[in-house]
């Protein structure tokens, strides 16, 4: 029979149906379109065997001056600077106090101890660091001085497990003089977003919540103001005192001490009710005065600002104001905003809604802010570290004060003037030395704007105060409502908001920044979906895939559809871009519909302009830069760690599922059967005695379910492989699944021949 070659397009293309990409590539997984030839990917290997806390959402390499190669790794746990495949744990202190005498208290056995701390600020999950304290009943000093993974009681306990074993349980000490060392509060691992009819409590209420149910012995009727859940750790208490007057146009409350006090939330004061959305260096922020039916007053220094919380059983809202143990009963208001008043059931859910607005309102988290996902954003200012949680502080590690200390706040510097409290992204405008905060707080304010972008004064990286004589300055972008993502080109810096795409460039004085329009209703789908790539800036939208080159492009996609129609939105704040220069490749890595986390991805070949896509679990990723390969956070065996891409040809030891599948295939258009009884392979193989597979599917209709027709094993030297099918339509599929093998394919002959009629 004679032999037909048959040649495939390349790129995979689901825009259309298999038929309809008659010669062309259907699917693939871990495979890559070199010079047009499909290949297999490059395998990984862990870093070290070290492991991290948390799930890694950013990766950042540079080199200081003596050599050393640093990796700045953000997690909604920790962050991290590797060096040398060690972990050192650098994340910000948010406050060290000196706890009252004997704070321990055992447990009747084993080695968890409930820890006294007065308005302690944690939240479940925080980290603490105790020193000073002495051995209490069995457990050693070793094992109290050192970090715990702290669980919440209460505002004021919580508990912690020191490994060790009490002597007699039930025992406090720990001595006078220890001191706590928190933490910054760890951030959500996921994306709790949404506002609008739908979102949350039908659009009053989009962030994370607490839980429980209500055991109050039978019940509530509508008018208690008094009742008891399962359990109310979680649901926050918290008073201090205003700081200095407050004036009756105020735009911010100074706290004495804010710790304690949520993120968001409702606050009263005398008989006024506020709300704020910020909480920041011990200011309240974005403020809504006289809420809840109050009207707003003066306040003097010193009154009582108490907490209100919100809790939602059933549809009714209520606030208090303050609990014993597990009791609700201070401060209790029935039936508010706009709820009423009705009898629940012991075992009826009970949810904390602090940012509840009003049924049918927008609340004040934006649907693309992603609640508390914890995103960082980092650069190095020379041999240091600039790095920030998505809307929070802006922190500075110091490389001359050792991998041992930590970073600190801007505003906490030496000489610091007006370096911005809160922002959304930082980086380092390298050729002219000036850090840039942008959707940060306005000069002066406390409030954050999330279209402010603000910048130190050149050489001087905590001076952000703008005098006549530095460059130190800010701007608001004019158009949209927040910014999204920016990304450094090599003559400007590109700012997304949730409109528009904005350049911003350096001109020197007197303005130092100008900024300018370069596209119009186009955005990115998160903070992390851009990348550049020499002079070329690729990201991701809500429905295309772009390119900047000094003009916005659209790239056609041949796997858009495919993306789009099994994509999980909701956590859209996960998806992030990655380059792999080395193969001329940018990837983006998404959730799909019925996951919460990333596992898929798809890829762009930016010099042939080839798709491709595959399964792959990676949370972050950096390319080479100091070091010689891509890095990428990722699963082993449930623990979380950095691998090396690009390093040897297996997954960390195990097999690669790899495999590239054509679409339809057939002769004359199908209008006869097809018989096919050999094939000749042409495909190079590494490998010692490594063998792939070539499948052979064959249906007689598009709509008729692939058959399985043959496997057959093909090794380096195989010259040909027998089969034998009879179909209007074939498909091949060429797979490996086996260590330490990469494979490059050619082009495939096969014996085909008419074979009639049906």
């Amino acid at each position: 029979m004679p032999l037909a070659k048959i040649t495939f397009r390349p790129g995979v293309n689901k825009e259309t149906t298999s038929y309809g990409n008659e010669n062309g590539w259907f699917d693939s997984n871990l495979i890559r379109f070199r010079k047009g030839r499909p290949e297999k990917m490059g395998g990984w290997t862990k870093l070290s065997s070290g492991t991290i806390e948390g799930t890694g959402r950013s990766l950042h390499t540079w080199a200081a001056l003596d050599g050393s190669k640093y990796m700045g790794l953000g997690t909604q746990k920790k962050f991290y600077i590797e060096e040398g495949t060690a972990y050192n744990d650098i994340t910000p202190i948010r406050s060290s106090v000196t706890l009252g005498s004997n704070p321990f208290k055992t447990a009747a056995s084993g080695g968890v101890v409930t820890v006294t701390a007065a308005s302690h600020g944690a939240i479940d999950g925080d980290f603490v660091t105790f020193s000073g304290a002495t051995a209490t009943d069995g457990i050693t000093a070793a094992q109290l001085n050192t970090e715990h993974e702290l669980t919440l009681i209460d505002s004021n306990s919580y508990t912690i497990d020191t490994g060790g074993s009490a002597s007699s349980g039930s025992t406090a000490g720990g001595g006078s003089v220890v001191i706590a060392s928190y933490q910054i509060n760890i951030g959500l691992d996921s994306e709790v977003g949404g506002v609008g009819w739908g979102a949350g409590l039908w659009g009053g209420y989009s962030q994370s919540y607490s839980e429980t149910t209500l055991n109050d012995g039978g019940g509530i009727n509508s008018s208690v103001t008094s009742f008891t859940l399962t359990s109310a750790a979680s649901f926050e208490a918290a008073a201090s005192t205003i700081s200095s007057n407050v004036a009756l146009d105020a735009s911010s409350l100074p706290l004495a001490s804010s710790s304690a006090f949520p993120g968001e939330g409702t606050v009263i004061i005398g008989s006024e009710k506020i709300r704020y959305g910020t909480n920041a260096e011990n200011i309240l922020g974005d403020i809504t005065r006289g809420t809840d039916g109050t009207t707003a007053a003066a306040h003097n220094s010193g009154a009582t600002i108490t907490f209100v919380g919100l809790i939602l059983i059933d549809n009714e809202l209520i606030q208090y104001t303050g609990k014993s143990s597990n009791t609700i009963d201070t401060g209790v208001v029935r039936g508010v905003r706009g709820t009423t008043a009705a009898a629940h059931n012991d075992g009826a859910n009970v949810r904390e809604a602090n940012n509840f607005v009003a049924w049918g309102e927008n609340s004040p988290v934006s649907a693309t802010s992603s609640g508390s996902l914890r995103l960082w954003s980092q650069d190095n200012w020379g041999e240091d570290l600039v790095l920030c949680p998505l809307n929070d502080a802006p922190y500075y590690w110091d490389k001359t004060l050792g991998l041992g200390a930590r970073a600190t706040t801007f505003a906490s510097q030496t000489g610091a003037s007006g370096a911005p409290t809160i922002t959304r992204h930082i980086m380092v405008s390298t050729t002219d030395r000036h850090i840039i905060c942008l959707g940060c707080n306005p000069l002066s304010e406390t409030t954050q704007d999330l279209l402010q972008v603000r910048w130190c004064d050149q050489e001087s990286p905590f001076d952000w105060t703008p005098s006549a004589t530095n460059t130190a300055g800010g701007q608001r972008l004019s158009s949209g409502s927040e910014i999204i993502a920016a990304v450094k080109a090599r003559q400007e810096i590109l700012i997304w908001t949730d409109a528009n795409l904005h350049s911003m460039r350096f001109t020197g004085p007197p303005f130092t920044f100008g900024f300018s329009l370069v596209g119009s209703s186009v955005s990115a789908i998160s903070p992390n979906s851009v990348v550049a790539v020499g002079d070329k800036i690729f990201w991701m939208d809500t429905e295309n895939f772009y390119v900047y080159t000094g003009r916005v492009q659209v790239i056609p996609c041949t796997v858009l559809r495919y993306l789009f129609d099994d994509v999980n939105l909701d956590q859209s704040y996960k998806f992030f871009a990655a380059s792999n220069k080395i193969f001329d490749e940018v990837l983006w890595f998404y959730v799909s519909s019925d996951a919460t986390e990333i596992d898929r991805y798809i890829k762009f070949n930016y010099t042939e302009n080839t798709w491709d896509i595959g399964a792959l679990q990676r949370t972050a990723w950096i390319d080479h830069t100091v070091h010689t390969r891509p890095r990428a956070c990722g699963l082993s065996d449930s623990s979380n760690a950095v691998f090396v891409h690009e390093s040897g040809e297996s997954d960390d030891g195990s097999a690669m599922s790899s495999y590239i599948e054509s679409s339809d295939f057939d002769i004359g258009d199908g209008e006869q059967f097809m018989f096919v009884n050999r094939l000749i392979p042409d495909i190079d193989i590494t490998g010692t005695d490594s063998t792939v597979n070539y499948v052979l599917k064959t249906r007689n209709f598009p709509g008729d379910s692939l058959a399985t027709n043959s496997t057959n094993s093909v090794s380096a030297t195989t010259q040909e492989s027998f089969v034998r099918a009879r179909a209007r339509q074939a498909v091949i599929r060429i797979e490996s699944s086996e260590t330490d093998i990469a494979w490059t394919t050619g082009d495939l002959r096969m014996d085909l021949r008419p074979d009639g009629r049906r």
